[in-house]
């Protein structure tokens, strides 16, 4: 009878077994059939893994988003901030466009939620209200409803990998507060980002906009909230909120957005601090909510200014923060996100530094002058181009010189080949996506232990 229920519950089973170093994943079928006979529909790059069935919702407009129901898969181009609410509905996420560190990628890695991205024909050849099965772990997307047998080791070896202590610390990557507390039971040491866009986008309106309407106290509060929130999560533990980073094409949507200049190239346009030191008013109201939070007794939250090219920028932004702090202690650091960081990375820390975190999504974007929302270029998107790890290993000799924390906040730090390297070479904290947290732990610790193993050997020769 049990054999039945099995076969009648079951018609294509997917076992996943993860090994020390990497996840290794086993396919069977029910029926007489392997994953061979299912019909796939598409495929595409893994954005967050996971597996879903729902009804398909293309949407190629945002006045269509509203269809978009509880447990469908929303079907789209690309997705952009204004879809948030709508990916929050969906069971899974499929895209044409985007790469493993777009929009679609980083907001579903944090809801949990399973998404492919450039797929390249996603929205031309799936049915609308038709059934498909999304399977993001291995990027392809099937015909009708498969039942999923989820891995028996999975819970198991997530309370052992939890159990772990390590030296360096394991944080998460935050962008949206109301999944604070999920994250804080992962037990990660504390939130190595805490993004603002998603914040202060949620609102509608433009910060600017705000400011220059004399609104500045709305969003303030609505900084207030949001970080309170997240620090409270993580009470006695680090949160590091980074400020806004939005480029052009992603507020032109809000009430007071209508100003936005057309960029060919948002990326490389106005974002970042230039933009924030270009307009203060909004930077000072970001520094303004940070200090209300500490009044509110959550000291934990540092500051961290993104996409500093610059030595000016950082003494520039220094300086405001000072103003509005006055003489309380608040952490202060940078992202590292572009070479020019990496290359004045020495007079930043004179200048008079807490941390500064790796943000490696961009710094591979620059360095290796690729766009990262190209899925035509993904295959030479790497994180561990010897340019990158010879950056990161640079920055992180210097910090050491001057006491200065170092940690990475960007993609790569969920993936363990790039933890194992990064404890070797000296890093403080890793942050990591919350379903990569144990499994980064993990991998830590072990680098740790081969480390003082190796150090422990080497005292044991014989002199000569």
């Amino acid at each position: 009878k049990k054999v039945e229920e099995e076969k009648k519950a079951e018609e294509i089973t997917i076992e996943e077994q993860k090994t020390t170093e990497e996840e290794t994943e086993k396919t069977s079928a029910e029926e007489g059939s392997d994953i061979s006979n299912a019909n796939v529909l598409v495929t595409g790059n893994t954005a967050s893994p996971g597996i879903a069935s729902g009804i398909v919702k293309i949407t190629n407009d945002v006045n269509e988003l509203s269809k978009v129901q509880k447990g469908d898969v929303l079907v789209t181009k690309m997705t952009n901030p204004d879809m948030v609410p709508t990916m929050k509905r969906a069971s899974a996420i499929v895209t044409d466009m985007g790469g493993t560190t777009c929009h679609a990628a980083i907001v579903s890695r944090e809801m949990g939620i399973p998404c492919i991205v450039g797929t390249g024909n996603a929205t031309s050849v799936l049915k609308e209200n038709t059934m498909i099965t999304v399977d993001a772990t291995h990027g392809k997307v099937y015909e009708g409803k498969i039942a999923i047998k989820k891995p028996k080791q999975a819970e198991e070896t997530k309370e052992v990998y939890s159990e772990l202590i390590t030296a360096t610390q394991i944080k998460v990557v935050m962008d949206f507060p109301e999944y604070a507390e999920k994250a804080a039971a992962t037990g990660a040491d504390g939130v190595g980002l805490l993004r603002a866009e998603h914040m202060i986008l949620g609102s509608k309106v433009h910060p600017a906009y705000l400011v220059k309407q004399g609104r500045k106290q709305e969003l303030i509060d609505i900084l207030v909230k949001g970080i309170s929130t997240v620090a409270r999560a993580f009470d006695g533990k680090p949160v590091w909120y980074r400020t806004l980073d939005a480029p052009t094409d992603e507020f032109k949507s809000l009430e007071g957005g209508s100003d936005e200049p057309e960029e060919e190239n948002p990326m490389l346009g106005w974002r970042g601090i230039r933009r924030s030191l270009d307009q203060p008013g909004f930077l000072r109201a970001e520094f303004e909510a940070i200090k209300k939070v500490h009044e509110m007794g959550l000291k934990n939250v540092g500051v961290m200014i993104p996409l500093v090219t610059r030595v000016d920028e950082v003494r520039k932004a220094k300086e405001i923060l000072d103003d509005v702090f006055d003489d309380e202690y608040v952490e202060f650091g940078v992202m590292i996100e572009t070479p020019a960081a990496v290359w004045v990375i020495e007079d930043i820390c004179k200048l008079g530094i807490d941390f500064i975190s790796f943000g490696t999504n961009d710094l591979t974007q620059y360095t290796l002058a690729i766009d990262r929302n190209n899925d035509l270029v993904q295959k030479h998107y790497d994180e561990l181009h010897p340019a990158i790890l010879a950056e990161i290993s640079r920055v992180i000799k210097i910090c050491k010189k001057y006491h200065v924390q170092t940690s990475i906040c960007g993609q790569a730090g969920s993936t363990p080949k790039m933890a194992a390297f990064l404890v070797r070479q000296g890093i403080d904290s890793i942050s990591a996506n919350p379903d990569a947290v144990h499994q980064i732990r993990h991998t830590v610790a072990i680098t740790e232990k081969r480390l003082l193993l190796d150090a422990e050997r080497r005292n044991l020769r014989p002199q000569q």
